[in-house]
């Protein structure tokens, strides 16, 4: 019975660390289909959605947009941000729009990470949100 025990506590370890390395081999094999930068007239219509975005938020001034770049923060399934500077009447915050082709996937409040303050920014496409509808 001992003997037994020994083998099983040498067994199941092994055959546990050889399932976990042919899943992990797995895993690295799937690739996600081509994600390539935002062209000219994808931005613009990135920019039209960020508007769309903001316009639902409360009390917005003014927008400005970055052109689409890396995913800094690697958070997100998508490989390209674009960073808004949303300035509203008491302060400005930064926010993070992942983005895939014309699309913008998902958003937030910007993090450390995105590294949004250091971008470049320019006036959003409109200059009146509510003209987009």
């Amino acid at each position: 019975m001992g003997r037994v025990v020994n083998i099983v506590r040498f067994v199941v370890p092994a055959v546990a660390l050889l399932l976990a390395g042919c899943g992990t081999a797995l895993f690295d094999t799937i690739e996600l289909p081509a994600n390539p930068i935002p062209d000219a007239r994808q931005q613009k219509q990135i920019g039209l959605e960020i508007l769309k975005i903001t316009a639902s938020m409360k009390s917005v001034v003014s927008v400005e947009t970055t052109e689409a770049g890396p995913n800094e923060a690697s958070s997100g399934i998508e490989q390209w941000t674009v960073c808004g500077r949303v300035t509203f009447p008491s302060r400005a915050l930064f926010y993070t729009f992942f983005v895939r082709a014309e699309k913008v996937t998902e958003w937030r409040q910007a993090v450390l990470n995105d590294k949004c303050e250091g971008r470049n920014y320019r006036p959003a496409v409109f200059s009146n949100p509510s003209s987009i509808y």
